[in-house]
């Protein structure tokens, strides 16, 4: 059997496991834009700021592939997918080479999103902070750099700004909505990390989308916000990503906003499969969405994996969506709704955490400062618990697992 995976991330390389470890002989073949070996970019700001050194990053190397008999083809992206033909066409031009498959997934990921800003792209000095590629061209950066603008102030906007105000750098972030982490948090929640982001140097502007990046050949020289020139040395556009789905353009492949997949990870074409970031599937209460995280992009490329070899043998539980960020080593975390039809809340000692209720069940939480309860509260969402019995202890200092256990009937008093 020939299988191809295009990409070389999370999804990529557990399904390529997977799959090896159901048939040795199979033939994997894997394609990805980028040259290196698989890397997390989950440290990606740590490495900017110099805490994590570049070669932590890398979680294979060259070595694994050989071990594995995986044939890859890096630095050389997919073009094209036929799914008629069962081809995926590498490169353009005279360089493109067709490679067939009897099996196939896509794996390639999402794209940091860059807004239709004037001077935005192209300018020297503006990063995204998505692939090893974007960190690498920030570190370069850094050494002729003072000031910096961060554009969103998602996770990853906010990791940024952590990250080069350790660098020593005066940063500004300007978040176009009135708060910060907006698909996070509430008001009430954001606030507290504005607050804290300010504490420690960092300039918060919300209600201020960027209007354009300034700056010539030599590099970008300010961000205008509000007609107010920014001065920075550094661009940083940290508004989201999306599926990239500009590689299936006439496949036939049906998508949304991401790859359309059902519980066992295949598309609506014969042996075709995705996993990892472009999936747009079912999350655990049964709403279509896309959640790229990297628990999912594990999790989903294990099940294809196996499927490619033995066909629906293994089927996904759904998505989850657990945020959690650290705001100046201080913790927040997040998922689901922050709107049920009530609220429980507690604050105490720094930390705040609330819990949204519908039907006498959990359907969202958000900590600051204390998250270690997090996978407990977001395991009785997904199980749809009623915690009516025991929801005055639910956000108790000592609320645990052993809360759960039902306790024994008192002792019978016999009579005398």
């Amino acid at each position: 059997m020939k299988i191809v995976i295009i990409g070389n991330g999370p999804a990529a390389v557990a399904a390529a496991e997977a799959a090896r470890e159901l048939d040795g002989h199979c033939g994997i073949t894997m394609i990805s834009k980028e040259a290196v070996p698989f890397y997390s970019p989950c440290p990606l700001a740590e490495y900017v700021e110099a805490s994590v050194p570049r070669d932590h990053l890398f979680l294979r190397d060259e070595k694994f592939y050989r071990d594995q008999d995986i044939t890859t083809f890096f630095g050389h992206p997919a073009t094209a997918i036929g799914t008629t033909a069962r081809r995926v066409t590498v490169g353009s031009g005279s360089d493109a080479a067709e490679l067939p498959y009897e099996r196939l997934l896509i794996a390639s990921g999402a794209r940091a999103i860059m807004p239709p800003i004037p001077g935005l792209a192209g300018t020297p000095g503006v990063f995204a902070l998505k692939t090893l590629a974007d960190a690498d061209g920030i570190v370069a950066r850094l050494p002729a750099a003072r000031r910096a603008v961060v554009i969103g102030s998602g996770f990853i906007g906010l990791e940024a700004a952590q990250a080069l105000v350790r660098r020593g750098l005066a940063v500004t972030v300007v978040e176009a909505l009135s708060q910060v982490l907006p698909q996070m948090l509430d008001a009430e929640m954001a606030a507290l990390v504005e607050t804290r982001l300010r504490d420690h140097g960092v300039d918060v502007r919300v209600n201020s989308p960027a209007e354009a990046v300034l700056g010539g050949q030599a590099g970008v020289s300010a961000v205008r916000v509000g007609g107010q020139e920014i001065p920075c040395d550094l661009v940083v556009c940290a508004v989201g990503v999306r599926p990239d789905l500009s590689l299936l353009a006439g496949s036939g492949i049906s998508t949304a906003t991401g790859i359309l997949v059902n519980e066992f990870m295949e598309t609506n074409q014969p042996d075709v499969y995705a996993a990892g970031d472009i999936v747009e599937g079912f999350d655990r209460q049964g709403q279509r969405r896309v959640l790229p995280i990297w628990p999912n992009a594990v999790n989903g490329g294990r099940i294809a994996g196996g499927n490619m070899v033995a066909a629906r043998t293994r089927s996904f539980r759904g998505l989850d969506g657990i945020n959690v960020v650290r705001i100046f080593d201080l913790p927040v975390a997040s998922f689901g709704s922050s709107a049920g039809e009530r609220s429980l809340r507690y604050a105490g000692n720094g930390i705040l955490k609330k819990l949204s209720l519908s039907s006498g069940r959990v359907v969202g939480a958000q900590f600051f400062g204390d998250v270690n309860a997090t996978g407990l509260y977001h395991e009785l969402m997904n199980k749809g618990v009623d915690v009516g019995s025991f929801e005055s202890e639910l956000l108790s200092p000592g609320f645990g697992y052993g809360c759960l256990i039902p306790r024994p009937p008192l002792p019978t008093r016999l009579a005398a």
